[in-house]
């Protein structure tokens, strides 16, 4: 075994004594169905911290020849599969990491540093081959293969830093893209290839790069296609670790749900689920990903309008973007659908496509709206809406010492940045104006919107968060039109909002919310049920 060809089983050994492993196994079924066919070549990419390299190491360890892999994959649920014997170890693997080459290269060049790995594990595993000691990795690949017949399985981990990076010169990219032409658009060598697996953060490059990889079939953030459930955790998944852990499956789905596969599947980001697993806090763990200062680089840019949309967003509304002439670069944007493009794909806003090229994106969950939070208090434009943010702590007190006065101010104010002349009186502006009016709710609560409650749907209701909500009521509130905040009261208590609520043993706090289109003016009133 090696560290670039069959490396084996070690990797995939180290992720699983990750006491909160996730069995993913099932992508190697997927991958079965595709090997040695026209649909060999696959790219997946998804944002940082969704599981690619852990992906990798298990497709390297089932493949890879040399090492006897069954009896670790013999738990999972692969070893039921009708085709896990048919493939288990009987291909060659070269398994490279792009991004780890380029940050420990001496030669300051990546394809050479790989060529001579690679190569000098070709001649330790094939010494009855004759390999010249400037063969580059396809010309070792074809001398295996004419010589034992045997194909291979490429992994590429991170195969778009060498665009992503800005430190990679123009010598090293026309470099790579040689290598990637020789490996990929080589029709004597596609033969040798039984599956090539791409991974990275963004989707092939499309101005420069596509020409070398226009044979791969591409799943991403905004078309996963069968892969949807490997992505990240599936809402099952998270369940079995919460019950696993005694955490509470709501304050997490809350917190971390909400990234939309092109299936409808609900994913959730593996790294912050994992830590709070570990650290037993719900949490954003974004920061440990990347840094925010891309969003605050990516906002600046005020294309079409685009400080309009991120408000919108804030606020809890989702926004049209078309994503079909994004050419996937981080940078050289031209419109303002290209930086929301862009931004599903790092993971800072999820998508949803609707019909005829049309879609919609919006911020996935309370982890990356902390995130947007954060980037937006340094970035000139966004004075106001900080200012609304900032100053709903304020106001998620003044709710719960049932002050009216201070709420219906605060209410006041955020209607009138949230909504314009157009839409002030839409009640969708209203809803989104007491969201972002509630923002640091999510400090101490675990806030649904309109969930199904009684004998109809409550607009917003707060339960307390196990870690930190300790000793708060809970928190009903109905929005009412040209009504009173008595109605709305009414219809709470009418339509028994707090009937589903009897595994919550705390009070609740009933808050009516009135909006009247003829004055602009927002009234309140509020009850307690004490249980």
């Amino acid at each position: 075994m090696g560290l670039f060809l069959n490396p084996g089983t070690g990797n995939m050994q180290q992720n699983m004594k990750n006491r909160f492993y996730v069995d993913k196994s099932m992508l190697l079924a997927t991958l079965n169905q595709q090997l040695d066919s026209d649909d060999k070549f696959v790219c997946t990419s998804r944002a940082r911290r969704f599981g690619k390299t852990m992906a990798g190491n298990m497709i390297a360890a089932y493949y890879s020849k040399n090492c006897d892999s069954r009896e670790i994959f013999s738990g999972l649920k692969i070893a039921n599969d009708p085709s896990f014997e048919k493939y288990l170890n009987k291909f060659n693997v070269i398994q490279l990491d792009i991004n780890g080459l380029l940050s420990t290269s001496t030669t300051g060049s990546v394809v050479k540093d790989a060529d001579k790995y690679v190569r000098e594990e070709f001649i330790e595993q094939f010494p009855d081959i004759s390999f010249d000691g400037c063969d580059s990795i396809p010309q070792c690949m074809n001398k295996v293969f004419k010589a034992t017949g045997e194909k291979f399985v490429i992994i590429m981990d991170e195969y778009d830093v060498m665009v992503r990076d800005p430190a990679v010169t123009q010598e090293q990219f026309r470099e790579y893209l040689l290598f990637l032409n020789g490996m990929f658009k080589n029709t004597a060598l596609s033969q040798c290839i039984a599956l090539a697996y791409l991974t990275g953060i963004l989707p092939i490059i499309r101005d420069r790069v596509q020409s070398k990889l226009n044979v791969f079939r591409e799943y991403s953030m905004v078309d996963s296609g069968p892969f949807a459930e490997f992505v990240g955790f599936t809402k099952d998944e998270v369940k079995e670790l919460c019950d696993a852990n005694n955490m509470s499956f709501e304050a997490v789905t809350n917190y971390y749900d909400g990234y939309l596969m092109s299936n409808g599947m609900h994913i959730y980001n593996p790294k912050s689920v994992v830590e709070a697993m570990t650290r037993r806090r719900v949490q954003s763990y974004w920061t440990q990903t990347g840094h925010f200062g891309v969003l605050v680089d990516y906002v600046r840019m005020d294309f079409q309008g685009l400080h309009e949309d991120v408000n919108r967003m804030m606020a809890g509304e989702k926004i049209p973007v078309d994503v079909s002439t994004y050419i996937n670069t981080m940078r050289d944007f031209a419109r303002r659908d290209d930086v929301l493009a862009c931004l599903i794909h790092l993971g800072y806003l999820t998508y949803e496509y609707l019909d005829n090229d049309r879609g919609r994106c919006w911020i996935p969950n309370q982890e990356i709206l902390r995130q947007w939070a954060v980037a937006l208090e340094v970035t000139p434009g966004f004075e106001n809406i900080m200012k609304i943010v900032n100053a709903s702590k304020q106001l998620v007190e003044d709710t719960l010492a049932m002050n009216a006065d201070a709420v219906t101010k605060g209410l006041d104010e955020a209607h009138q940045f949230v909504a314009n002349n157009y839409n002030y009186n839409n009640e969708m502006a209203l809803q989104s104006a007491i969201r972002l009016a509630y923002f640091h709710a999510m400090d101490r609560f675990c806030p649904f919107k309109e969930p199904h409650l009684g004998k109809g749907r409550a607009d917003i209701v707060l339960i307390p968060s196990t870690n930190y909500g300790k000793g708060l009521p809970a928190v009903i509130i109905e929005l009412k039109k040209d009504g009173s905040a008595e109605s709305a009261l009414d219809q709470i208590k009418n339509k028994e909002y707090f009937s589903d609520l009897d595994n919550y043993f705390g009070d609740i706090l009933f808050v009516g919310i009135n909006y009247d289109s003829a004055t602009k003016k927002h009234s309140c009133g509020f009850e307690k049920l004490v249980k």
